[in-house]
This record gives structure tokens, C-alpha cells and sequence, in this order.
């Protein structure tokens, strides 16, 4: 099975598509500085990994407040992937970040840290002793976590792509994560951008 990635700024309602391997890069913090480089001062860039026939990956990253949202549609596909150590604050797996940190000696700036705690809080599908199991999203209980999911699962609710229909596209099509990035694309914009670069 291969793998698929690519990086797509937004700038003036326009998405574009870069010459760029999110394999480069090692931690979060590198990802989203070269996505901050490329981009608009007041745009937004994102990052697609797709593992065919296994799990998908995003990275949105809105560059005027530095904010940084990431879903992983199998927390345990991707931790066992080449990219474990890039999520490694969204997988719950101490080895992962032990594993990092040994190559790269320095630590996460503190607003890296916390964007990774919020990630796996917020409809996190992994699971983590301290979080409410209670954890609720406008009034209603969160859907249970299938196949795994971890991350921020309202990655687009503000372009229309809810929780619950995500997390509904990734259980209905958990072996065709193409099509669920492709399903995220029409509604976003980027599809014709990424399917050009396939």
C-alpha cells in the first residue's frame, strides 16, 4: 500500500496545490512552520496524508492566530505508519513521543504542546484516562469512536463538513480514505486541486 500526501493553501477564496512531501518533515511544529512559509499571512493551509486502503490525515493550519486542527482517522493505523512521530501528541503513545525526542532533542514550544492536549480532548477517539467520557458536542453525546479515530473531528465544521458526518463518512468508508478526503473536498473546494496532483 502506498501513501498520498500533499500540502493546499487557501488565499482569497483560491485553493492551490504545493510541490511538497509532508514526509520531510518531523514534528508538528516543522509541518506547520514550511505550511505558515507558503501560505498567506492571512490564509489557511492544509495538509493530506492518505494511506490507501487504510487511514487518512489532516492538517489545517489557520495562519493569522496560528491555530492548528488535526484529524487522524485511525489513530492506530497511523501510529504503526511512517508518521507515528508527527502525531505522536494525538495517538496517546508515550513511546512515540519518547521515541522523537531521542532524535529530536529539542522540546515542542509550550503553544505546540497545548494544541496537541486540545486535539486529542476534543472528540478525541483514543482514549485518555483524564478525559470525560461524557464529552459533548451541541447538546448531543459524541458518536462513538469508529474505527479509532483521534483528533479534532470538527476540522470543517465552519465549511459546512459537521462532526457527526465526518466520523459517519470515515465508519461508512474506512477502506477508501480517498473517498472521504475527496467527499471533504467538494464541500471544502480543494478537490479538483488535489485530484490534479494524484
Amino acid at each position: 500500500m502506498s501513501y498520498f500526501t500533499e500540502i493546499l493553501t487557501l488565499a482569497e477564496g483560491e485553493w492551490r496545490a504545493l510541490d511538497l512531501d509532508v514526509r520531510d518533515y518531523a514534528t508538528l511544529e516543522d509541518l506547520a512552520e514550511v505550511m505558515r512559509s507558503v501560505s498567506d499571512p492571512e490564509g489557511e493551509a492544509l495538509a493530506v496524508i492518505e494511506h490507501e486502503d487504510d487511514w487518512f490525515g489532516l492538517v489545517r493550519l489557520f495562519c493569522e492566530d496560528e491555530e492548528l486542527r488535526v484529524f487522524l482517522s485511525d489513530a492506530d493505523a497511523a501510529a504503526e505508519s511512517p508518521f507515528g512521530e508527527l502525531f505522536a501528541e494525538y495517538l496517546n503513545r508515550p513511546e512515540l513521543l519518547a521515541r522523537r525526542d531521542e532524535e529530536e532533542p529539542e522540546e515542542f514550544e509550550e503553544d505546540g504542546a497545548d494544541e496537541g492536549e486540545q486535539g486529542s480532548g476534543e472528540g478525541a477517539g483514543v482514549a485518555d484516562e483524564d478525559a470525560d467520557p461524557e464529552s459533548e458536542l451541541d447538546g448531543g453525546a459524541v458518536p462513538p469512536p469508529s474505527p479509532g479515530w483521534a483528533g479534532d473531528a470538527d476540522i470543517f465544521a465552519d465549511r459546512g463538513i459537521s462532526q457527526e458526518e465526518l466520523l459517519e463518512q470515515v465508519a461508512l468508508h474506512s477502506s477508501d480514505p480517498a473517498r472521504v478526503v475527496a467527499h471533504i473536498g467538494e464541500a471544502v473546494g480543494f478537490a479538483e486541486q488535489l485530484e490534479a496532483v494524484r
